[in-house]
């Protein structure tokens, strides 16, 4: 995967815990709490993956992701939605809309290298068959 991962969430303890082992696991990652912070981050530099909280201090996840999608230079940006509570059946509708696939915490952190992966694995596909 080209670029950084940025993690998406407010729950210091978990963005923690997440970025330990995927830096373990090689990669190169950038934590925030705010979808201000998450864009102050991309204003720098464009991450190759975003993993997104649903549920944010000001501003849902589902909303940024939308306001990602909306725009040409970051509407190709992965994204992995992550949430610990109940989604919605028009959450789920809309996120399987936008190819935004969705992970219940807690979930393992083997799964979720797993499925960065297999995005990764996926991207590389998709460009080789342009």
């Amino acid at each position: 995967m080209d670029g950084y991962i940025l993690i998406v969430e407010n729950e210091l303890d978990i963005a923690d815990v997440m970025r330990r082992y995927l830096e373990f696991e090689g990669f190169r990652i950038v934590c925030t709490a705010t979808v201000d912070e998450a864009r102050a981050a991309c204003a720098c530099e464009l991450p190759g993956l975003i993993l997104l909280d649903w549920h944010l201090p000001e501003v849902e996840g589902d909303q940024w992701a939308a306001e990602l999608r909306a725009q040409t230079h970051t509407a190709s940006i992965p994204i992995v939605m992550m949430t610990g509570g109940y989604p919605s059946a028009p959450l789920l509708s809309q996120l399987a809309a936008a190819r935004i696939p969705l992970l219940i915490k807690p979930f393992s952190l083997d799964m979720l290298v797993a499925h960065i992966r297999g995005l990764g694995v996926r991207e590389r596909a998709i460009g080789a068959a342009v």
